[in-house]
């Protein structure tokens, strides 16, 4: 590898050594890398404030999540049918050559009777369907708008499925940070206890029992953890993104706060009715299978089809006109078929869309009031315990005082702080609990962020 490379250029001779070889070819694969890595799609990647941009987060659904992207596939097809609907049908070309001779000829001795006899024919025909395009593309339109609902209402389950998995990630970080705080001061606890019982002061039995229950904080704090990356795991499957923690304990307890404080409606209304798209898309469905009905009720009109045609005799010989135009009409008989097939399938479709909707708005009206009755229900329990906290801290102030004044031990100061803590993840889970409820009441009322390209509009 140390032997050189001789050359010849046309100036002379020129030396090349080994390793120069392969530093340039190292730097042609590192470039090559480089280029394919730049070619390859960069997955997107969220940032803890992301968490409380809800556009982004729906823009990012709206863009990669797997049922959200066949929903609006579908779109794709309602639109293609409204365009068939839209479009005339073809004209029909048709062409023929007749009065072919076969055999002798009238008269026998006529010269070239192939040339002479047949008649050669054109014609274009065009159907015109009668009170049928109106209500077809009605029918085609409505179903557009009811797969662009459709979307939305995938959108929809899917943006709160992603918030109800924030929420968990929030929780448990904040649970994971209280925790470990309590295996700090039980790991003091106990290293005080030791003391005391090495004096004689308390029994072992008692260190055995910190022990145990500093078992039992490590086992939480731990649980706490796991719980918050398979929440993140959770979310980086729906997104297709990784999900981080949140920058601190603190913020993630204030995004809990924040958003389970929300202002919301607390009862069922005409507005919240036209907010959920679910219902959007049945209400579109619905006036589908009713011009849809229409359209089947219509079959028994029968279409008429008209044709104009030109003729080239040759066989003039007999007093047969050169050139004619002939100018033809054909309508079907709706003797069989009077749409009774397609009149059915309308009639369930309208049918069950109504039942369905119907199904829909009492069940939405329930879960508002629900949702409703379970934050009023929560919010006087957070005042308790908050009052409880208030006293809790209290108590820990007095106590951390009175120790450095030598009026308490560091037991009675560790205890009180345990106590603390302990109302501390209870009132994280109830924030958990609020901020949950939240999100139930804002499904059920049909409130979140619209992408760019629906803000205003159920389409895409």
């Amino acid at each position: 590898m140390g032997r050189s490379i001789e050359g010849y250029t046309a100036g002379g001779a020129c030396r090349v050594d080994g390793w120069t070889v392969v530093y340039l070819l190292m730097a042609v694969g590192s470039l090559a890398m480089a280029h394919a890595s730049e070619a390859q799609p960069v997955a997107p990647s969220l940032k803890p404030v992301d968490y409380a941009d809800e556009a982004k987060l729906v823009a990012l659904l709206w863009s990669r999540s797997p049922d959200v992207v066949d929903a609006r596939g579908a779109v794709g097809l309602a639109a293609s049918e409204l365009t068939r609907a839209r479009t005339y049908p073809n004209p029909a070309l048709d062409m023929g050559w007749g009065t072919i001779p076969v055999g002798p000829t009238t008269p026998g001795d006529l010269h070239d009777p192939i040339g002479n006899v047949p008649n050669y024919t054109v014609g274009v025909s065009e159907l015109f369907e009668l009170a049928k395009r109106g209500p077809r593309q009605a029918a085609a339109a409505a179903e557009l708008e009811a797969a662009h609902a459709q979307a939305l209402s995938t959108l929809s389950v899917r943006f709160f499925a992603l918030l109800e998995i924030v929420g968990r990630i929030a929780k448990n970080q904040v649970r994971a940070a209280v925790a470990g705080g309590q295996v700090v001061a039980g790991q003091r606890l106990m290293e005080l206890d030791k003391a005391r019982a090495g004096k004689g002061d308390i029994a072992v039995v008692e260190v055995e029992r910190k022990e145990v229950e500093h078992a039992r904080l490590l086992a939480a704090r731990d649980a706490a953890r796991t719980d918050l990356e398979t929440a993140r795991a959770d979310c980086a499957a729906l997104l297709a993104a990784s999900c981080p923690r949140f920058e601190t304990a603190k913020s993630a307890r204030h995004f809990l706060r924040e958003r389970a404080a929300q202002t919301l409606p607390e009862t069922w209304s005409a507005e919240t009715e036209r907010q959920r798209p679910d219902i959007a898309a049945l209400d579109a469905a619905l006036h589908a299978a009713t011009e849809r009905t229409i359209l089947a009720e219509r079959h028994v009109i029968p279409d008429v089809t008209v044709r104009l045609g030109y003729t080239y005799d040759t066989f003039v010989i007999s007093g047969n006109q050169r050139q004619s135009l002939a100018l033809g009409m054909q309508l079907p008989l709706p003797v069989l078929d009077q749409g009774q097939a397609d009149l059915q399938a309308a009639t369930a479709a309208l049918v069950h869309a109504a039942q369905v909707r119907e199904s829909l708005v009492e069940t939405g009206r329930v879960s508002v009031q629900s949702a409703a009755r379970q934050r009023q229900l929560i919010a006087a329990r957070v005042q308790q315990l908050q009052a409880a906290l208030v006293k809790a801290r209290s108590l820990l102030d007095t106590m951390a005082g009175a120790a450095r004044q030598g009026g308490a031990s560091q037991v009675d100061v560790l205890l009180a702080r345990r106590s603390y803590q302990e109302l501390l993840l209870d009132r994280t889970d109830l924030t958990a609990e609020a901020y949950s409820a939240t999100l139930r009441l804002r499904q059920a009322a049909g409130i979140f962020p619209r992408p760019d390209e629906l803000r205003g509009t159920v389409q895409p």
